[in-house]
């Protein structure tokens, strides 16, 4: 059967485990992924990354004559795919940076914490997948 864990006060990465082999759950992982562009396929070390993509807040602050948003935040997603026993597991997580103009930090990306719904909505979309495939 499948499941999907985590934790709402303590965070842990969403994670799917299913009946599936490891080859189907990769190529399940892939075909989840379709609407991003990849930025690394291991499958020697079952990890997949996702390039970066903007990430639209309507909380962060906007400026200037024009106020355009002058505050940016981006994200990408990791799938790392385990070989299990009696199957597969596949973690999802969102590695998520926040970016402003202002202050001291100003030249680099900051690191917060993941959007945990959005990580949830991505395994679920794996789970359901797994689910079609009859694992």
């Amino acid at each position: 059967m499948l499941s999907l864990a985590g934790c709402a006060g303590w965070y842990s990465a969403p994670r799917v485990a299913t009946m599936c082999s490891p080859e189907d759950t990769w190529g399940i992982a892939l075909a989840s992924l379709q609407e991003f562009e990849l930025r690394r396929i291991d499958k020697a070390n079952g990890a997949i990354e996702t390039e970066w993509i903007a990430v639209h807040n309507p909380k962060t602050a906007a400026g200037g004559v024009f106020q355009r948003q002058m505050n940016q935040e981006r994200a990408r997603f990791i799938l790392n795919i385990e070989p299990e026993q009696n199957g597969s597991q596949i973690t999802v997580k969102q590695i998520r940076e926040f970016w402003s103009p202002q202050g001291v930090q100003s030249r680099r990306w900051r690191q917060i914490p993941p959007h945990e719904e959005q990580e949830r909505q991505l395994a679920t979309r794996i789970q359901n997948r797994l689910k079609r495939q009859a694992c």
